[in-house]
Order: C-alpha cells, then sequence, then structure tokens
C-alpha cells in the first residue's frame, strides 16, 4: 500500500511543532458566518487529543477529527486544543463573526430600508403581467407605491408578524397592467406616511418599463449552446434547464425579468431564455410560426436519422422516454401539416414516428425506438429542417473485452484554483478526482477502449471546454468523477457514503449498474439523484453519468480516499460496471 499523501504533506508542513495541529474549518483566522454552528476540522498525529471548545474530538488512524462548534450572534472564538500524552499542547484559536437576523425597522425615526425591496432588476412588463413590490420600513403607517405615468400612490398593505417569518414592517402591494399603460425605465416612489406632515419617500434602485403595444416581440437566439430555464429559480448549479437551442431560432417574448427573457413557446407554455444568448429583432419582426411538412427516416451503420420539415428554425425541447423507449421533440410556433412519414429500413432502430397537435402552436414529434436503451441523440437544424440523429447500440464484437473499440471520456471534476471538497486533512477533491480518473484511464485503455481525458493534470478546463472536448470527440459514453462534502453548517460525522447522479431517464441504467459497483468497495449509501442539473450531465448526445465516490468530509470516508489502493479499487469498479453496462445493453453482431 502506498503512503498516503495528504499524511507526508501534513508532517513536512507541521515538522516544527511540538505537537502538530492543522485546521482545515474555519478556513480563515475570521470568518462572517451566518448559521448558529459550523462544522470544524482539522488534523495532527494519531495519538494527539484535540478539544475544541472544550469538548474532545476523535482523532482517526490518520489524526483528522471533525465536530461542531455553536457560533453565538456576535464574535466569539473557537479554541482548538491539542495535547500530546507528556502534556505537551498546541492551541489555536478562530474568530467567528455572525450577524444578528433582521429585526423591525425602528418606528422612529421614520424609515425605508432599501434591504427586501422588490423589484430587486429591472422589469419589462406588458398587458396582464402583475407587477409585485415590496420594502421594510417603519412598522404601523400608511404605504403606498407610484409607477411614473401610469398610476400614483397605489395602496400598500403591511404583513402580520407571523407571516413575515416574525419581523413587523414588511409592506406589500401589486398593480395588474392595463391596456394603454406606458412607461420606460422608471423607478417605483416608494412612500411611507405618518401623517400629512411626516412621510418618508424612496427611489428603487430597479426601473420597471410597462409597454402593452411592444407585445409580443422576436428575438434570435444566438451564442454558443444557448438553453432556455423553466423559471426564474436559481440554486448552485444554476436554474432549472428546460432544454438547449440552436443560434439562429427565432422565438416569441413576453417580457423581460432582469437579464432573462420571457418566451411565450406557446399560449400555455413559458420558458425564460438569459439576455446573452438572445438578439432583439426589429418591433415589426414576423412572429416565427411554420406549417410542418414531410417527415423522413433514414439510417446508416451508426445513426439513425429523422428529418422535420419547416419553413423556418422555430424553438424546440426534447425528452427521453422509457418503457417503451422512445424521443419527444416538442416544435414550439408549429402547426402540422405533415400528410405523409417516409422510414427507409437503414433506419433499424427506430420502431415508428408519430405526431400530434399538442396544443395551438405546439407540434409534438415521438420517435419510438425498438432498443430500450438510449444511446444519445442530437436535435439541430440544418437549413430549415429540424434533424435528430440517434445513436446506435455499439457494437460488442468479443464479449471477453466488452469494452473494446469504444470511446469513452473521462472527466476528472475540478483542478487548477477550482479544489473542490476540503478534507480534515485539508486534501484536496481535485487530486482525489485526478487519482482516480487516471486509474480509471490506464485500465481502460488496457481494456481496448480510447479514452478521452477532459483534463489530466491539475489545471482548470470551463465546463464549456470540457463539453466542447467531450462532444467532439464522439465519444459513446462519459464518466464525470467527483467526491462529495457537506455544508459547513451540517455534521460532517453523520454523512458519509457514495452516489451517482444522471439527468435523463434514458442513461439511468449506467448510473444504476455504476452505482451497485460503487457499493462493492464498501462504501454506504448516499443513493441516486436524477434530473441533476450538472452542465456534464446535460448533453443528450452520449449516454452519461456522474460518479461521487465518497465524502472528503467525512474522516472514516477520507481514510479511504487518501490511500491510493482505495482509489485504484474505485476505478476497477467503475470500468466493470462499464463492462456490465456494454454486456447487457451493447449490439451483437
Amino acid at each position: 500500500m502506498k503512503k498516503i499523501l495528504a499524511f507526508l504533506i501534513l508532517i513536512a508542513a507541521t515538522v516544527s511543532a511540538q505537537v502538530p495541529l492543522k485546521i482545515a474549518l474555519p478556513e480563515s483566522d475570521t470568518t462572517k458566518y451566518s448559521f448558529s454552528r459550523h462544522r470544524v476540522a482539522g488534523s495532527t498525529r494519531p495519538d494527539v487529543r484535540v478539544f475544541v471548545n472544550g469538548i474532545e474530538m476523535k482523532v482517526n488512524a490518520i489524526g483528522a477529527f471533525i465536530g461542531m462548534a455553536d457560533v453565538p450572534e456576535g464574535t466569539s472564538q473557537i479554541r482548538f486544543v491539542a495535547r500530546a500524552s507528556n502534556g505537551d499542547s498546541t492551541v489555536k484559536t478562530m474568530t467567528m463573526i455572525r450577524s444578528k437576523p433582521a429585526g423591525a425597522t425602528p418606528r422612529d425615526p421614520l424609515t425605508i430600508e432599501k434591504t427586501m425591496m422588490l423589484p430587486s432588476e429591472n422589469l419589462w412588463l406588458g398587458k396582464g403581467d402583475v407587477l409585485e413590490v415590496r420594502f421594510k420600513g417603519s412598522p404601523g403607517y400608511e404605504a403606498s407605491f407610484t409607477i411614473e405615468d401610469v398610476q400614483s400612490r397605489i395602496p400598500m398593505q403591511e404583513l402580520s408578524a407571523k407571516d413575515a417569518n416574525g419581523v413587523e414592517g414588511i409592506y406589500v402591494g401589486r398593480y395588474i397592467i392595463k391596456e394603454g399603460d406606458e412607461t420606460h425605465d422608471t423607478p417605483l416612489r416608494f412612500r411611507l406616511k405618518k401623517s400629512f406632515w411626516n412621510s418618508e419617500r424612496v427611489i428603487s434602485k430597479a426601473t420597471v418599463t410597462i409597454s402593452t403595444n411592444d407585445f409580443p416581440r422576436v428575438v434570435e437566439v444566438k451564442g454558443k449552446r444557448p438553453f432556455l430555464n423553466i423559471g426564474l429559480g436559481n440554486d448552485r448549479l444554476g436554474g432549472a434547464k428546460l432544454g438547449f437551442l440552436q443560434a439562429g431560432v427565432r422565438v416569441k417574448i413576453s417580457g423581460k425579468f432582469g437579464d432573462q427573457y420571457r418566451v411565450q413557446l406557446s399560449p400555455d407554455m413559458t420558458a425564460y431564455l438569459p439576455e446573452e444568448y438572445a438578439q432583439l429583432l426589429p418591433s415589426d419582426t414576423p412572429l416565427p410560426r411554420a406549417l410542418s411538412g414531410s417527415i423522413s427516416i433514414s439510417g446508416n451503420a451508426a445513426e439513425d436519422n429523422v428529418s422535420i420539415a419547416l419553413g423556418q428554425k422555430l424553438a424546440y425541447t426534447t425528452e427521453q422516454l422509457i418503457h417503451p423507449a422512445a424521443i419527444v421533440v416538442n416544435i414550439y410556433g408549429a402547426t402540422a401539416n405533415t400528410n405523409w412519414i417516409t422510414h427507409l429500413n437503414s433506419a433499424t432502430n427506430i420502431e415508428q414516428v408519430t405526431y400530434r397537435q399538442a396544443s395551438t402552436e405546439h407540434l409534438q414529434v415521438t420517435i419510438y425506438l425498438k432498443d430500450q436503451q438510449h444511446w444519445g441523440y442530437d436535435a439541430s437544424y440544418e437549413g430549415s429542417a429540424l434533424k435528430i440523429k440517434l445513436r446506435k447500440a455499439p457494437v460488442v464484437a468479443d464479449t471477453t473485452r466488452p469494452l473494446a473499440g469504444l470511446v469513452i471520456a473521462i472527466d476528472a471534476g475540478h483542478g487548477g484554483d477550482n479544489n473542490g471538497a476540503l478534507s480534515s486533512t485539508s486534501a484536496y477533491e481535485k487530486d482525489v478526482n485526478l487519482s482516480i480518473a487516471q486509474h480509471l484511464n490506464d485500465i481502460l485503455k488496457s481494456k481496448g477502449v480510447r479514452t478521452v481525458m477532459t483534463r489530466d493534470s491539475d489545471v482548470y478546463i470551463t465546463m464549456g471546454v470540457r463539453t466542447d472536448t467531450i462532444i467532439s470527440s464522439n465519444a459513446h459514453i462519459l464518466v464525470s468523477i467527483h467526491n462529495n462534502s457537506i455544508g459547513e453548517s451540517s455534521d460532517a460525522g453523520t454523512v458519509s457514503g457514495t452516489s451517482a447522479y444522471w439527468r435523463y431517464p434514458g442513461f439511468k441504467t449506467l448510473a444504476d449498474i455504476l452505482y451497485g459497483k460503487m457499493l462493492e468497495t464498501g462504501l454506504h449509501e448516499y443513493g441516486k439523484t436524477g434530473s441533476f442539473n450538472f452542465s456534464l450531465n446535460a448533453p443528450t448526445q452520449l449516454v452519461n453519468v456522474l460518479v461521487e465516490g465518497a465524502f472528503m468530509s467525512n474522516p472514516d470516508d477520507e481514510l479511504k480516499l487518501l490511500d491510493d489502493t482505495f482509489r485504484t479499487l474505485v476505478a476497477q469498479k467503475i470500468a466493470a460496471g462499464l463492462e456490465e453496462f456494454m454486456l447487457k445493453y451493447g449490439a451483437r453482431q
């Protein structure tokens, strides 16, 4: 068994200390924090006792320890003590600053705060839209807002403390846009009135444009890999995506919220297009509409093709179905006028293609597959015809070497200045990921695979470049390798194990197999997650899965991950899972 790299680094970094003590969390000597408890983590020698604020921590075989420390409001300290058996000790103190939660604004002086104010971003609204406003101010008074050139002193209501998370002085209001309302780039004017002689006025930072005559407008999609968001929500992986588009597609918009255009896909369906992917066209641009023409189905040795004739490039989304396996293509702005569907025998994996008018200006084409396993597809325009290229199952020529001849992409998560998760011994996830990926690369090459690594050294590669590398390689399968961590307010000792992630239901089969193989390493179950909004789970062109080996934040998992023998075992299990997948779903000669 190789020496654990992280432990050697620890020894080298602390050789001059009589009692070594290295703090991984908190990461800074002074930390601003919002929660009542903070995860602590660090390392020392295995024979040393560690106390955090007087509470003894368990120290494992490589000297790692974790725990939780209370963080009261205001300024406080977390005191770490590492004590050797001879009585020598090392003490380190970290300062925590926790701000008090927002309370009610004082009644006097009369005040309107700009924190919590809505709208918080510029809006472009049309007839029937609802403008919702809010501000926080001195409680118990009369509030209103004014939309210049539209309506003055629209009443606002103060929420009860029960409805405002215990805070008084939260005022809300709304206005429904009417025919004829018109104003451009206008800030709202908020007013809080105590008496005729005493009132406070504030102008919003965000502006509102209201036009009941401008909509609908047309934008042309531009840029690389543009996408539609389902809504305006967001998280660390970005908003939930409805699908990807292609430059040149034209869509109808009915408003704008901050930096996202609201796209009217059909009368009963909207989505949001980031401004960076949109070119607003002149107001007299014809709306994107087309009649569908003939549908043709053909194929070759590697793929089947479905071509849908349309008069122009319309917005589209796709879905994977299972049981039965199918691809659903939703085309927005299209009306069915297809009178024949031509199917050539060369399209060997397509059972049939059907269409229906799902709603006004929403044409739905369903491609039913003969094989139950999805192998990836690409939807894009060739001229004004929407073409869907569906990959056929790769052939297993030799069941003793089922991966031979495949192209498999291996992604080592993070890299460079993007460290990923941090362990108790201050080991970085990026290094563990790369080690597993390199072992997997060697194993797969020995099995006749042509591998493609998104990175093979400690460099940061953007998600866009990684995606380009993977798709341009024509890889059959992508495995993205990561290792997990919990948040700073959670107890790392209670969370461990392995997990697998996929976005599209047709790729769940590979995730299931790899998850089972990872459990054979002795790791605990953390679970399988679908509809995962990770960039490298987004491509539809190839089967893909993200594997989270284990938790860097858990000392027991960390102990395994820092052992190169275990990292090799993880790579072996992933390779075995890929072989099982091919034996089960690959085509036979």
